[in-house]
């Protein structure tokens, strides 16, 4: 009888259940054919090899791999076994004539594991702990797949099933032995989702959270001033009630509320001390994210999770002792007067993504040029440790602390910065991604960006490439663009904007993609979804170079002289997405309205906004244009009325800075 569940395992498996070097080491043995074997296999499935180095192992039926029996003196899942699971593959599919001997994997659903098998590998005084655990409420992220993968948001875990219908066979981040706690807890939480779906997120409290109508009510009251007065024209007594509501949601578990509360009071302290990292256009952004998280925590209709919109207890900062960060490489973004690079860590044990950013303000004087990316990028983020080599290396920290937002604050802690390697095929999910039709199949089920937790890398990935193919420089949009595939032949379209500051990097990637394309390995950064499928937007890059790997950053990456300089021909002229034209300028002014206030807008506004009104129609913003043409008229009534009603124009700018902040996942 054959072993399924051995025939299963693939080598990313195999490596969860021990580690890669141990994998390859077996695969490497097995290839060489330093060692012959011979293969006994009964009716019953018991598998025995003999090896001639005289090492004998033994897998018997019904026995999960970490159970099987080595001669050898190691303990635990040793290297014989790995081969030996190899082995048996090998020997299958010459048998089949050379081919696979099982059907090709299908994508599949745990909730189909039955109570029964689960009291197989769990005690009754377990099942029922998880019970009730599962009953009190648990965020959890699911995608039905070839390797079903389940992400517990409040533990912080994510549970992966390796095997078809076997659920000793899966692969936890907790510490515990498998088949952990968390096993039946996703077997029923895949029961909850719909059959229709591939991928979506739920809860599984059996009871609805209260909804805190009158803290919802301050909120509202308090940001519907800003229209009326703008930032220019709000006191010191606004400012202290937003600070008591800030405090207020956090005692109310209602933390990302509180978190964007936090950053209006930011803002405002920027505006009030002349600081010239203010950036007004963040300010129509916050606010219409704000209302939407409060509409939908005042109508809960069941649809998404309340744990998703408000953010939970686990959603605090949090206090660190010993940790060690993998540099995943370092992004932009650029403001209106000012630049934020951003770089990406991951947590090499808990396996989550954080971020060190640093905001850097642009010279007012336009004689003076602005800094490249390459060069704020060597500025100073942890003691005398630049951004760019916290962003390419590996950081090893005592002390410490991580915000809600997971950004990593290293002010007073003891932190050295040393070399990485990029052997990234070591990174714990889910942050590795080995197949872009799971990552687009999660992708699907999320909402928009509005009503998910707000952490800095919440669509932060690096994904595995197998191959590369149409490295180009499309001049039309000034990007450099590449089609990326997977293992299993899927495609994803890798993007990167050239820009007159981060022109070196941008020349590098595009360089190396063309001179090395079959040689990239791993691409880093954050993934959306597009009309032309999924699009990653790299902050790094690592190629295979002989027997080292190089990366390569290309929003921060400086000129060299080993890698030649090409220029993408007619930079000057750029003909820009008509959809994120349109949000910008959108953005532009509700920024300006906001700043000023109504009162002090006059018949430019309105006209600004008729134009706006025009545009949107043009390029089928329904509701934007509805919009904008309800504030037109509202501003035009205000050039004939002596006493001018304020509150339906303010409504019309809460409602377009609601629609636009929706928009936005449309244009970036």
């Amino acid at each position: 009888m054959a072993r399924t569940d051995l025939l299963a395992l693939s080598f990313d498996d195999l490596a969860a259940l021990t580690n890669r070097g141990t994998v390859k080491r077996a695969q490497r043995e097995l290839e060489v054919n330093e060692c012959t074997a011979t293969l006994d296999l009964t009716d019953a499935g018991d598998v025995t090899v003999k090896w001639s180095d005289e090492v004998e192992c033994r897998l018997p039926a019904g026995v999960v791999l970490r159970e099987g029996r080595c001669s050898c003196a190691a303990v635990g899942l040793c290297r014989h076994l790995i081969r030996s699971v190899l082995f048996y593959q090998q020997h299958t599919a010459q048998q089949s004539g050379g081919e696979v001997a099982t059907p090709s994997p299908q994508p599949w659903d745990p909730g189909t594991i039955g109570d029964d098998e689960l009291a197989r590998c769990f005690k009754p005084r377990d099942l029922a702990k998880a019970r009730q655990q599962f009953e009190q409420g648990l965020l959890v992220e699911l995608v039905r797949g070839v390797k079903p993968t389940a992400r517990f948001h409040l533990q912080a875990c994510l549970v992966r099933f390796l095997v078809p219908g076997d659920p000793r066979y899966t692969h936890c981040d907790c510490a515990a032995a498998a088949p952990c706690g968390h096993v039946p807890l996703a077997v029923w939480a895949f029961r909850k989702l719909d059959a229709a779906q591939t991928a979506g997120i739920l809860t599984t409290a059996v009871t609805t959270l209260p909804v805190p109508v009158a803290l919802l009510d301050e909120i509202e009251t308090a940001v519907g001033e800003i229209p009326e007065l703008g930032v220019s024209g709000l006191v010191s007594a606004w400012t202290s009630r937003l600070s008591r509501l800030e405090e207020k949601c956090r005692e109310a578990d209602l933390v990302w509320p509180a978190e964007i509360l936090a950053e209006l009071l930011q803002q405002h302290e920027r505006y009030a001390s002349h600081d010239s990292l203010f950036a007004p256009e963040r300010v129509p952004e916050l606010l219409g994210e704000l209302l939407i998280r409060c509409d939908a925590i005042r109508h809960d209709t069941g649809a998404l999770p309340q744990l998703l919109i408000r953010g939970s207890r686990t959603d605090r900062p949090q206090a660190l002792d010993r940790a060690r960060f993998i540099g995943l490489g370092c992004g932009v973004r650029v403001g209106k007067r000012s630049v934020e690079l951003t770089a990406y860590l991951q947590d090499s044990d808990s396996g989550s993504v954080v971020a060190v950013c640093k905001d850097f303000a642009d010279p007012v004087d336009d004689k003076q040029p602005p800094r490249s990316f390459a060069e704020l990028s060597q500025a100073y983020a942890v003691k005398e440790m630049s951004l760019a080599a916290l962003a390419g290396g590996q950081l090893l920290i005592r002390g410490g602390k991580r915000d809600a937002s997971h950004r990593l604050m290293i002010a007073r802690a003891n932190a050295t910065v040393q070399p990485q390697t990029f052997t990234w095929e070591q990174l714990p999910a889910p942050v590795l991604v080995e197949e872009f039709a799971e990552l687009d199949a999660r992708l699907s089920a999320l909402p928009p960006s509005a009503l998910r937790p707000r952490r800095v890398s919440e669509d932060f990935h690096v994904c595995k490439v197998a191959r590369v193919e149409a490295v180009q420089f499309e001049a039309a949009t000034q990007t450099v663009q590449a089609v990326l595939f997977d293992g299993r032949g899927q495609a994803a379209l890798l993007q990167h904007p050239y820009t007159s500051r981060g022109q070196t990097g941008a020349e590098a990637l595009l360089a190396k993609l063309r001179q090395m394309p079959q040689h990239l390995r791993f691409v880093a950064g954050v993934v959306r979804r597009s009309a032309r499928g999924l699009l990653l937007q790299p902050v790094c890059v690592v190629f295979q170079d002989g027997e080292k790997r190089v990366a390569v950053q290309p929003w921060i990456d400086a000129a060299s002289e080993s890698t030649p300089v090409e220029v993408p021909p007619s930079t000057t002229h750029q003909n820009g997405d008509p959809l994120t034209d349109y949000w910008q300028q959108l953005q532009t002014a509700l920024s300006g309205l906001l700043l000023l206030g109504l009162h002090r807008a006059d018949g430019r506004n309105a006209q600004q906004w008729r134009e706006l009104q025009q545009m949107g129609e043009a390029v089928g913003f329904a509701r934007l244009a509805r919009g904008a043409a309800r504030l037109a008229d509202e501003l035009e009534a205000k050039s004939r009325t002596l006493r001018w009603d304020w509150r339906p124009a303010s409504e019309a700018v809460l409602r377009l800075a609601v629609l636009g902040r929706l928009a936005q996942d449309l244009v970036n």
